[in-house]
């Protein structure tokens, strides 16, 4: 074979290879190759669109009686008196043996106070430590009730004998005060009856908000057959606060915070389809649920930030309610802002990593719970739309996906 037929057989068969490269649909840089017409969506549809999709408020995770503050309020709109109750025992244990009480002095209650979350408008002000007529028990009593079902001979418990009082000049954390009663003989009361009905810690003075976090019965006392005291301290066992008027029960719309203490479960399955794109087994880069905040409550509205974490439930929580086991949750924490939800501005909660599990096993269940960080951080609480709200405040979800790929060849 010359070269000139060479060079034309070359001329012939390169066009011909060509021509096949460009028809097939797997070469490099075809317009037809599978997955090169995948487009990536930003999808936002209200939670009325969803036929699985559930949400609801469950309340009591914490209540006054389990809080770690005590609230007293001497404000106009909301009253509130804490409760306690000091269990003196029957006997002192020393190094050497353990031996009744002779008698008690040097008694002093010292309180502690939260000086960033107590509110003071003026001074002085006087705390006292009052009396109760009627037993109470922490998790059952109210303004209304010492126990539930049994009311209080006057409403806010009934005020007897003042047991102490002290006057706070300026903003202070530590307030300490002595018995204006017989020391001995009211700690021997209490000793003799499991602490007695308790007492009420009241203000007189100034609209004032007090966080009492901590209470300690201070005292020496001198044990059967010794001369020298063994001065003692212990913590309030029982404590509790009740508030004129309550929180209000909650409604349809979803609440976190608050005591007691309220969380916002959701449940629902991804749909199978957004607009004409499938959802099943394609990628999501980002997803998110929407909550829109309602008007602040009259009462009761959070006055500053709650720290609330996403968390993600074991069980059915429309069946097994506020015992629905949790497991894990969100490293951070998200920020609601007061001032930020008075304006109307949505909370978003990432639920990426869910909703990209979710699709890939075939649209599994969605269940995530909203709850504050710790529970009892506040009596403020805020509310957002729920799926029976006007369309406008109802949740929605976002998500930014890429369909599955069809790798069909012809």
């Amino acid at each position: 074979m010359n070269g000139r037929r060479l060079a034309t057989l070359v001329t012939m068969v390169l066009p011909v290879l060509l021509g096949a490269c460009a028809e097939d649909p797997l070469s490099l840089g075809s317009e037809e190759a599978p997955g090169v017409g995948v487009e990536t969506r930003d999808v936002t549809i209200s939670v009325s669109e969803l036929s699985t999709w559930r949400d609801t408020t469950l309340t009591g995770f914490a209540r006054p009686s389990t809080a770690p503050f005590v609230y007293v309020s001497a404000g106009a709109d909301v009253s509130g008196r804490g409760l306690a109750r000091f269990n003196v025992p029957d006997t002192i244990r020393t190094f050497a043996d353990t031996l009744p009480v002779a008698k008690f002095e040097e008694v002093r209650f010292v309180l502690r106070f939260d000086t960033i979350r107590s509110e003071f408008t003026d001074f002085p002000i006087t705390v006292k430590l009052v009396q109760l007529g009627e037993r109470f028990e922490p998790h059952g009593a109210t303004w209304q009730e010492a126990v539930a079902g049994v009311p209080w001979m006057e409403p806010g418990g009934s005020l007897g004998v003042e047991i102490a009082s002290a006057v706070l000049e300026a903003v202070s954390d530590t307030l300490a005060m002595t018995p204006a009663v017989a020391e001995d003989s009211l700690m021997k009361a209490w000793q003799r009856e499991d602490g007695g009905n308790g007492f009420a810690i009241v203000l007189d003075g100034p609209a004032t908000k007090l966080r009492v976090t901590q209470m300690v019965l201070r005292y020496d006392p001198t044990l059967v057959g010794r001369s020298l005291p063994v001065p003692q301290s212990q913590f309030w066992e029982d404590h509790a606060f009740i508030l004129d008027p309550a929180p209000p029960p909650t409604g349809t719309e979803l609440r976190v915070g608050g005591l007691p203490a309220s969380r916002i479960y959701f449940e629902f399955v991804p749909p199978g389809l957004l607009g004409e794109a499938g959802l099943e087994g394609a990628t999501v880069s980002q997803a998110e649920i929407i909550l829109h905040p309602l008007t602040a409550p009259d009462l009761y509205a959070a006055e500053r930030t709650i720290e609330v974490r996403k968390v993600s439930l074991l069980g059915d929580p429309f069946e097994v309610g506020e015992k629905t086991p949790i497991g894990s949750g969100d490293l951070t924490t998200t920020t609601l802002d007061p001032d930020r939800l008075r304006e109307g501005e949505p909370v978003r909660l990432d639920i990426t990593f869910l909703m990209a599990r979710a699709v890939r096993d075939s649209l599994k269940r969605i269940r995530i719970g909203f709850r504050a960080d710790p529970d009892a951080q506040a009596l403020g609480y805020w509310e957002f739309g729920s799926a029976e709200s006007p369309p406008e405040l109802q949740p929605r979800i976002r998500i930014v996906f890429s369909s599955a790929p069809d790798f069909t060849v012809p």
